[in-house]
């Protein structure tokens, strides 16, 4: 019999044993019949996986399912989950267009990262559910909601769903399970790689997973496009404070000119963190006028998500993200104040 990796963890919006609340979600969704799924906006690996699966689970049990997003997902993403599985509708619809017993988020719990679905999930009759291992985002009720920092990815968490309902774990299920968990680890480099995601992964490798077409597919598939973005952006390195804030940015112009979005620049600030003594990595991202998307990475021992949550983004310790509206000038002012007072404020929590 399988031990729940969630056996002694406890969910962090109630303090309450993970396994119970985990019970209530499966019991909710056994007694439901229909779903919408969707994740945070620019899905990366972890929110479609686990979008997929959760979809691929909820049809195993023959509830009807709408896996939705608004926009097509990455290019890079489209052959490894079934073709008819996501759904990219505009977001105009009502929440009678995408009526469903329950309204699913994973991977982010922020009702603004549901992006053109927020009117939807949190309309005021809607009943919805939450999966999620960022920090907890105060800001939205779900009926049922299980927050678990220590998962590795929300993955993680869907196959212990999986498990609970005791569905049997088919092939699609356990590629999109490993695309979620894989890419949310680094391929199993980053801190997070814990004892849980390896445990996982071996159990999705011996359900048939095959590792080095996937690898190649995520990591060793640039378009020529993306080889020139990937350039462009190690030749605009910066610095700040003395080489502790490292930092590249992309222009819209550029982003435009060369064919690629947003879901194409995934992975690519994972460069950055490779520059010798920063402590702090920055890759800033033109979404618009007067507007960007910042994505932040702490190598070494430091921690970024205090920098993104002053600026009003969030994410992991490791790995967070914000948004910011203004000027480029200005928006380097305020995150160089921010990293300043950040990598100072650490310095003295831990003499």
């Amino acid at each position: 019999m399988l031990v729940s990796p969630l056996a002694k963890l406890q969910d962090a919006v109630t303090g309450r044993p993970a396994t119970e609340v985990l019970a209530e979600v499966a019991a909710a969704i056994r007694a439901a019949d229909s779903f919408v799924v969707t994740a945070h906006v620019n899905p990366d690996g972890d929110a479609l996986g686990s979008t997929a699966a959760l979809g691929l689970l909820l049809r195993s049990l023959r509830k009807r399912v709408r896996v939705v997003v608004g926009e097509r997902p990455p290019e890079k993403f489209s052959p490894l989950f079934p073709e008819d599985l996501f759904e990219v509708v505009s977001g105009k619809e009502s929440a009678r267009d995408l009526a469903a017993d329950f309204c699913v988020l994973l991977d982010a719990s922020d009702p603004v990262r549901t992006g053109p679905f927020e009117k939807v999930y949190f309309a005021p009759d809607q009943r919805r559910i939450n999966l999620d291992h960022h920090p907890p985002e105060p800001k939205a009720t779900y009926d049922h909601q299980l927050v678990v920092t220590e998962a590795p990815a929300t993955g993680n968490l869907v196959l212990c769903l999986i498990d609970l309902l005791g569905v049997s774990l088919t092939a699609e299920m356990a590629q999109s399970l490993w695309i979620a968990i894989a890419t949310d680890t680094g391929w199993f480099r980053f801190e997070n790689t814990s004892e849980w995601a390896l445990a996982d992964a071996a159990r999705l490798a011996r359900a048939g997973v095959a590792l080095q077409p996937l690898y190649a597919r995520l990591y060793e598939d640039y378009t020529l496009a993306q080889a020139r973005i990937l350039g462009a952006v190690l030749a605009g390195l910066r610095t700040e404070l003395g080489g502790d804030l490292v930092w590249s940015s992309l222009s819209r112009e550029t982003m435009l000119a060369e064919g690629v979005t947003i879901g194409d620049l995934d992975g690519v600030v994972d460069y950055l963190k490779a520059v010798r003594g920063a402590k702090v990595v920055a890759f800033i991202v033109e979404t618009g006028d007067r507007s960007y998307k910042i994505s932040l990475r702490a190598p070494g021992t430091r921690e970024v998500l205090s920098v993104a949550r002053q600026l009003g983004g969030g994410g992991h310790a490791k790995a967070a993200g914000c948004r910011f509206s203004g000027t480029l000038e200005k928006l380097l002012s305020v995150l160089t104040g921010t990293v300043r007072d950040a990598l100072k404020a650490e310095g003295r929590a831990t003499k």
